[in-house]
């Protein structure tokens, strides 16, 4: 048996508890990891109040962003390289439930983790992670290019303002003023979101593209500073991206493969994900608690 986080009914942070479920082999291609860290996400939040619908049956599990080691391996597990996985591997990447002692992931969405990326960080890289590569793949950015990134403090906002900076534009990022000087430490100029924002980004310069990390306030910012619909991405301004006409986030860059080069960029310093707060699985509902409000820059992590 294992211990995961559990919700019978759609609702707060207080609906969520931590059960037994029963231990599941993993199928082909499939590897069971006993999870060292789970990073929690908004879309978590999303599906647990019904905001975002799912169909899938009461009680439901927690989670897809983990960090652990492979304990048992189904017929044919190979990483995306082809490389065969082995127990004893420690992995990070995408997992079934993965808020929990142990969990069921794809091989495919796995990369291998070294030491120098802590499990913690690897923990809650999949999603922001890679969708912060997702905002580069569909508007891409340079030399030359500046660039306003839309909550930038947020995980997904300051891993594509970094990877923006290193691809060699300017990037203007929108936060609360407590956490503009975290923006500053990692190259980014930091402008106060709120009534106002178009005017403030435009005494800083002409902005050349748009990633709207968290709402959709930079968007309306862009339309206002004469940005090119065209080189604006939203990740989750649904109504924004329907009514502006701006781009929504693609998904093929989506891959472990891209997973594993953040990894590298973590291991050589050039990319930093904070961990704002570590919880143990039994304090899932404070966890989320701390997800939902607003915290300082980074993951919110759960160490089962």
């Amino acid at each position: 048996m294992t211990r995961a986080a559990l919700y019978d009914g759609l609702g707060g942070p207080d609906v969520l508890y931590v059960g037994t479920v029963a231990d599941v082999e993993p199928g082909p291609g499939e590897v069971a990891v006993r999870v060292r860290a789970a990073g929690l996400n908004p879309i978590d939040a999303k599906l647990r109040t019904g905001f975002v619908r799912s169909d899938a049956p009461f009680p439901r599990r927690v989670g897809s962003d983990l960090a652990g080691t492979v304990e048992a391996v189904g017929d044919g597990a190979v990483y995306w390289d082809g490389t065969p996985v082995a127990v004893g591997d420690e992995v990070f990447g995408r997992g079934q439930g993965a808020v929990a002692e142990r969990a069921i992931a794809s091989a495919d969405a796995l990369a291998k983790r070294v030491d120098a990326v802590p499990a913690e960080v690897a923990g809650g890289l999949w999603i922001a992670g890679l969708t912060a590569v997702s905002c580069l793949a569909t508007v891409p950015v340079g030399e030359g290019d500046t660039v306003l990134v839309g909550g930038a403090s947020g995980a997904v906002g300051l891993i594509a303002a970094q990877l923006a900076a290193e691809a060699g534009a300017r990037v203007i990022g929108t936060a609360s003023a407590r956490n503009h000087g975290f923006l500053r430490s990692i190259g980014v100029e930091p402008v106060a979101y709120g009534e106002g924002l178009a005017a403030r980004v435009r005494e800083l310069g002409t902005v050349t593209a748009v990633m709207d990390c968290h709402g959709r306030e930079a968007l309306d910012a862009g339309i206002e500073l004469g940005v090119p619909v065209d080189r604006m991405v939203a990740i989750a301004a649904y109504a924004a991206i329907d009514e502006l006409g701006v781009l929504n986030v693609e998904r093929a860059a989506r891959t472990p493969a891209n997973l594993e080069r953040l990894g590298d960029r973590i291991a050589r310093g050039s990319l930093v994900l904070p961990v704002v707060n570590t919880y143990p699985l039994d304090e899932v509902g404070a966890a989320f608690t701390d997800l939902e409000s607003a915290h300082a820059p980074g993951k919110i992590v759960i160490t089962p």
